[in-house]
């Protein structure tokens, strides 16, 4: 039992003593000024007070550790975790709406409004960001969903119906997928954020870039990035002194802007995607990025053994812990790159109560499943989703 000189700060971070170990302390304490007869039992009148401060004094304590832990990211909650984001320049992310591009078809010379509806059969509205003029019969704007979450999150072709018709536009389609849709960020989440943007605050390193696209796109769900600093071509194809940003999600512009925004002076950027971003003096520079590939991953959990302890709900966690794991059309999962490893899923499957014991593959096209790793180039973004998650 540690000393009370053991107790609050101390070389191994803060301790906080236990309400038996302060009462002893003040028992002891009692003994030391009244003598070892002293009647400190339960319902003495003096062993009232000492519990009653024991309880006080831990209360205290309690409260002292929580201050401490205020201090660092991984134990600050609430109001405190916000304050350390504050200070190297993120703020907490609220919910957002997928983003993407609506493609218009109609007569020449039509105007599709900014503001203009379209929706999916299921009624999911998407409202156009900006106008635009319909050439050789067809234009195509960003949009976003109506609505902030992960329900306006849709795949591609999926809207076809327009809202509010308007006289020579026929039909309406998204080409790509819409993506980025989330619900308000998890004290989870903006850690991990965290830790990718302490290089925010006035950097124009890849890091600083890769914090500016987290911080200020919306709908954005994974970026990484590569420099090279040399006067060679690197083994990925970069051009010398150059840097390659792969986002996935978010809107073309914004990408773009976020990356002029944070890039050194004087290094191209490089990118199988080029926007051309307004500088102060009003000339166009172009700013090349690139849109990773995304790579399915089809999870098959099989020979499942559970006890008493797995929940009803349990086949349903296994699912969705696998795909936080991997990742879908929100932010967190693997990275962009990064490859799935299959010795890293049974620990996230066994964090459900219940599991006793289970066999786990892995596939890429969702028929030939085995225990290799699937690998993911640094130009993919490993991806997956409940219909690719079997657990029987």
């Amino acid at each position: 039992m540690a000393k009370p000189n053991e107790w609050g700060l101390t070389d191994a971070g803060f301790r906080r003593p236990t309400y038996a170990e302060l009462l002893d302390a003040l028992e002891y304490k009692a003994r030391e000024l009244f003598g070892s007869k002293a009647n400190l039992t339960v319902r003495s009148p003096l062993g009232i007070f000492l519990r009653i401060f024991a309880w006080v004094l831990n209360l205290l304590f309690s409260t002292l550790e929580d201050v401490y832990n205020s201090r660092f990211v991984d134990t600050a909650v609430g109001a405190s975790l916000l304050h350390l984001g504050r200070m190297i320049g993120i703020r907490l992310l609220g919910a957002q709406k997928a983003m993407g591009y609506l493609t218009f078809y109609g007569d020449d010379n039509v105007e599709v409004p900014a503001g203009f509806l379209a929706e999916t059969t299921a009624g999911v509205q998407y409202v156009t960001l900006r106008a635009g003029v319909i050439t050789g019969g067809s234009v195509t704007l960003p949009a976003s969903a109506a609505v902030a979450g992960p329900d306006g999150n849709s795949a591609e072709g999926t809207i076809k119906n327009i809202s509010n018709p308007k006289l020579g536009i026929r039909s309406v389609t998204n080409e790509k997928a819409f993506e980025g849709g989330r619900n308000t960020e998890t004290p989870a989440e903006f850690r991990e954020r965290y830790y990718k943007s302490v290089d925010f605050a006035g950097g124009v390193n890849i890091d600083a870039i890769i914090a500016e696209i987290y911080e200020s796109v919306e709908a954005v769900i994974a970026v990484a990035g590569e420099e090279n600093d040399t006067d060679f071509e690197s083994k990925t194809g970069l051009p010398p002194h150059s840097v390659e940003i792969v986002a996935y999600g978010g809107l073309d512009e914004d990408v773009a802007k976020a990356i002029y925004r944070r890039k050194a002076a004087g290094i191209q950027t490089y990118g199988n995607t080029t926007v051309s971003v307004v500088k102060a003096d009003g000339r166009l520079y172009d700013v090349h990025f690139s849109r990773p590939t995304p790579v399915g991953i089809w999870v098959k959990v099989f020979n499942l053994v559970t006890d008493s302890k797995f929940p009803l709900d349990g086949i349903e966690r296994i699912k969705q812990a696998i795909i936080q794991h991997i990742g879908v059309n929100t932010r967190g999962g693997l990275n962009i790159g990064q490859d799935v490893i299959n010795v890293t899923l049974p620990t996230i499957v066994l964090k459900v109560p219940g599991v006793v014991d289970f066999d786990l593959q892995i596939s890429s096209d969702g028929e030939h499943f085995s225990w290799k790793n699937i690998e993911v180039a640094a130009r993919e973004k490993a991806v997956t989703d409940e219909s690719m998650v079997i657990v029987e």
